[in-house]
């Protein structure tokens, strides 16, 4: 009797298991309509503007699957730490919609790709947590591999070419953040409460932008085609990241991370069908090399947990 549940019970567990990387799986290729939507986006309004009114669609879609607020009222390390993820998470949108002004949405993406070397490190800096010296010079490696990407974006595109690794920065500080505080607080309600926190945020920096006369963060006039592009933004934001906090509650992070590299397969595609751009050799290769830096850290993580298991 008692061999017949174990053996349903590890049948239930691999069908979650399953149904967590093929949701991943879809979120890693949806992931990057949300780049091309502020690309597109990006045309006609300011990078602040956009960020803020996805921020604000997004909140909309959130509200809406947690049918109400969130609690609004924490405890005071709670709420700052909240406030500080919220702020990072919307310089990190900021930054890369700013990139995606100018670069293309693959070569983007590709020097984001940085952000999981970032929290290796950050996590190391920061939270105190020991890492192996060749997890260290893996992310050297992949460091490296974004100035090979960078190299002839420099050239084309200015400093815009940096805006992508600032968001990957910003990205690596949010999650580190967001790690200190997931026990506290349940995953839906504190992305509904962040977004929430964002509105807040970036209605604030527009406001002093139209007070100072800051030519970025003006506010352009939004027309008809823009509403359709921003719902749309707005739901594939709330729907992505509802998907890997899914991903996550059904499988392991060291099962989900290698997917995430997923994700430059659908910027390439979306890029060429929406944009015509298509990456140089150079990008090609920085890229490989920062994936391959990622997909060596996985390894090890994997290494690591099967010892420890």
């Amino acid at each position: 009797m008692s061999l017949s549940f174990l053996s349903r019970f590890n049948r239930h567990d691999n069908a979650q298991q399953q149904n967590g990387l093929w949701i991943m799986i879809l979120a890693m290729l949806l992931i990057p309509s949300v780049d091309v939507l502020a690309k597109l986006l990006s045309k006609d309004l300011g990078p602040v503007q956009i960020s803020f009114l996805r921020v604000a669609f997004q909140a909309v879609f959130l509200l809406v699957a947690i049918r109400g607020l969130p609690r609004l009222i924490h405890s005071a390390a709670l709420t700052k730490k909240l406030l500080i993820a919220s702020l990072l998470v919307n310089l990190a949108v900021t930054s890369m919609v700013w990139s995606l002004v100018s670069m293309p949405v693959a070569n983007a993406v590709a020097l984001f790709f940085i952000e999981p070397l970032l929290v290796m490190l950050l996590s190391s800096l920061l939270l105190k947590e020991k890492s192996a010296p060749i997890k260290y010079l893996l992310a050297l490696v992949g460091l490296a591999g974004a100035l090979v990407v960078i190299r002839p974006n420099f050239q084309l595109y200015g400093w815009s070419s940096v805006l992508p690794m600032l968001a990957a920065l910003f990205y690596a500080l949010y999650l580190i953040t967001v790690r200190t505080v997931r026990s506290q607080i349940a995953t839906s309600e504190m992305q509904a409460y962040i977004s929430l926190a964002g509105i807040i945020m970036m209605g604030a920096i527009l406001l002093t932008g139209q007070i100072s006369g800051a030519e970025l963060l003006d506010w352009s006039p939004i027309q008809l085609p823009h509403w359709h592009l921003l719902i749309l933004l707005g739901f594939f934001s709330a729907l992505t990241h509802w998907m890997i906090s899914t991903a996550f509650s059904l499988s392991k992070a060291t099962t989900l991370a290698p997917l995430r590299y997923l994700e430059i397969i659908s910027a390439t595609a979306l890029g060429y069908l929406v944009f015509g751009d298509y990456p140089d050799i150079l990008t090609w290769t920085g890229t490989a090399i920062i994936l391959g830096s990622g997909l060596c850290l996985i390894h090890l993580d994997r290494k690591r947990e099967a010892r420890n298991s």
